[in-house]
């Protein structure tokens, strides 16, 4: 029997059947063009997700009222916009996938965006006085509700009219609907604030009037937070009583979140977080209510299978799992969970250029890119040597084999995996370790030759004659350019990691980005007393959410942080630095580098000009983020 048999049993949430328990939740694509009208490429997208075999596919947050734009994201603020949405419905029905659209005002969550848009002003419930006085910020009068009010309504006229089949109203994680149930962003003292009644007015509202104008038999579904995480906001308890209210209101169906995202760190759990982080939420939300509930926030497809089955949810909400394979529920449909390219929620899916509206995956080279896969195949199958068994060579050596290339990996080391076996280690990285695994699959299955223990000279490329070379060797990590960098007392974080180093006494981190960070919280975790210096800012250019949860345990551990602060000299016993100015001694009884990484391309240099084609991939060019490397192996692969 197939062990995901009860996510493909048929369901409802009110009048709409659905043919499987798998909803893709809404996510920012940002895949529309800069005003916000629909692309070829968001049709791409959504359709490889149709395609896969997703019961119902939630479009992103579709803005409801003209004076909340937001960029690179479809609105539904007027009637001009209902035959974008008929274009993007249809082509997805054909697919056979039902579809909803989400409705929502931006509120508080221009926050989490970085920027309010020229013109606009952010709209609160009541003042915050915490936010940056250079944002521009409007306190709701009694007409502005009733006009949101009617703006909700008619956006949810027109998703009807567009063919959506349900709406779902954005309710949670700092949007406008979601500020007032909560009540540390709604402090108003009239008959909107106060107690969990006044404060679920505003939304309850909403849904009258929705049900109202499109009539009993559309489904509506809202999403709630059931905690907002947060000291002074909606707890478990509230959630619930807000869920009742809800649901006599007109609600068909509950979407259980957590989290304010300009503050809290849950709305989108990382891999610093357990599997199912949300359920206990659910759980309890469950337990209230008469109508469907959709669960939601890092499960896996076994989780996602027992959570239905032992009916502690309706219907499973999988995200980011959907952005890594496009096709998980045919694969778990068909017995083939071998095959399912795992997310790792690493999060580099977020860390995207938001205003050119461009994100990337590290298990998937094609994500916001679907146009581009499958691949063409090779105009004429050509001898290729790989050289480098880390992600880039891995992932660069499948997809040529895909194309129809001859294809051998050659690797130095006994393993594949290169530095992604050292970032699986870290204790709350494990998960990592699958993305190796299945890579291995699919390179046995392509008939890739594979050569371990095999490290590669020029002579030895000369010698096997192929056609051309790829070169994927990677990087080795940097030493800084101070006195004393090279002591006996001075190691390095991949080392501490691979537990090849063990630091004790006191211990200095130098180093501000994700493996720095990483060490520092290991050694203070098992006891060792650390700090970290850094030349800049800490994490400078990193995921935001997952740099925010790394600063907390970094400050829950109390592990001093040296920011802006430059390395002068590293002693036998402490580190010299310039701190505000000033020149200090740090105690130290050992000085951990996690200062970057240096190519390592001599290869390629020696190669240049011998062979037909070189190429270099992934460190060796520079170093970069695994979703960075993805993508460029598609390019290498694309071009040979």
């Amino acid at each position: 029997m197939n062990p995901y048999s009860s996510l493909f049993q048929p369901g409802n949430i009110g009048s709409l059947r659905l043919e499987n328990r798998l909803i893709m939740p809404a996510m920012a694509s940002q895949l529309a063009e800069p005003d916000g009208r629909l692309s070829e490429r968001l049709i791409d997208y959504y359709r490889a997700r149709a395609k896969g075999g997703v019961g119902l596919i939630m479009t992103s947050y579709a803005s409801v009222s003209a004076d909340a734009p937001l960029m690179f994201n479809m609105a539904i603020s007027d009637d001009s916009w209902v035959e974008d949405w008929r274009r993007l419905i249809d082509a997805l029905h054909a697919c056979g996938t039902k579809v909803g659209i989400q409705l929502m005002h931006v509120g508080m969550l221009y926050l989490f965006a970085g920027f309010v848009p020229k013109g606009a002003t952010m709209k609160v419930p009541s003042p915050v006085p915490w936010v940056k006085g250079d944002i521009p910020c409007h306190v709701m009068t009694a007409e502005d509700i009733d006009r949101y009010v009617e703006d909700f309504a008619r956006a949810a006229r027109r998703a009807r009219e567009a063919g959506a089949d349900l709406i779902e109203l954005h309710s949670c994680h700092g949007s406008l609907a979601g500020m007032f149930m909560s009540p540390i962003l709604n402090r108003r003292r009239d008959e909107y604030g106060g107690n969990v009644e006044n404060r679920t007015r505003f939304p309850r509202r909403i849904i009258e009037r929705i049900r109202e104008t499109v009539g009993p038999d559309f489904p509506i579904v809202i999403r709630i937070n059931g905690s907002d995480d947060l000291e002074g906001g909606t707890t478990v308890e509230e959630a619930i009583q807000q869920a009742r209210i809800l649901e006599s209101a007109g609600a068909d169906g509950l979407s259980v979140s957590r989290g304010i995202e300009f503050w809290a760190t849950t709305t989108i759990p990382s891999y610093l977080y357990p599997n199912g982080s949300m359920l206990s939420l659910v759980d309890e939300i469950k337990q209230a209510v008469k109508s469907p509930v959709i669960a939601a926030g890092k499960i896996t497809p076994e989780l996602a299978a027992e959570v239905i089955r032992d009916g502690r949810a309706d219907f499973i909400a999988l995200g980011r799992p959907l952005l890594a394979d496009p096709i998980l529920p045919a694969k778990l449909s068909n017995g083939r969970v071998q095959e399912v390219r795992r997310c790792i929620y690493c999060m580099n899916c977020l860390n995207q250029d938001r205003r050119a509206g461009r994100g990337s995956c590290s298990v998937n080279p094609f994500l916001n890119r679907e146009s581009q896969y499958p691949m063409n195949p090779a105009n004429r199958p050509k001898k290729v040597m790989v050289i480098g068994g880390g992600l880039a060579g891995m992932q660069s050596a499948l997809l040529l084999a895909e194309r129809g290339h001859n294809v051998s990996l050659h690797e130095k080391e006994a393993r594949l995996g290169g530095q992604w076996n050292i970032a699986s280690v870290v204790p709350d990285k494990s998960g990592h370790a699958a993305f190796v695994g299945y890579l291995e699959r699919n390179l046995e299955r392509s008939k890739v030759e594979i050569r371990l223990n095999a490290e590669v000279t020029g002579e030895k490329v000369l010698e096997l004659k192929p056609d051309a070379v790829v070169i994927a060797t990677g990087a080795v990590p940097a030493i800084l350019d101070i006195p004393g960098a090279r002591r006996p007392n001075v190691v390095q974080a991949v080392d501490v990691i691979a537990g090849k180093s063990h630091p004790k006494g006191r211990v200095v981190v130098l180093g501000g980005r994700f493996t720095a960070i990483e060490t520092a919280i290991l050694l203070a975790e098992r006891g060792v007393e650390v700090s970290l210096v850094t030349r800049g800012a800490l994490g400078l250019t990193l995921e935001r959410m997952t740099l925010r949860k790394l600063t907390k345990r970094l400050i829950d551990l109390r592990v001093p942080l040296y920011l802006n602060t430059a390395v002068l000299e590293i002693n036998e016993s402490t580190v010299a630095i310039r701190f505000n100015e000033e020149v200090f001694e740090l105690p130290a009884d050992t000085a951990v580098l996690a200062v970057g990484m240096n190519p390592q391309n001599e290869l390629a240099r020696e190669l240049d000009g011998l062979v037909p084609e070189v190429h270099t991939v992934g460190d060796c060019v520079k170093p970069r983020n695994a979703a960075a490397v993805a993508y460029q192996a598609a390019q290498v692969a694309a071009r040979i």
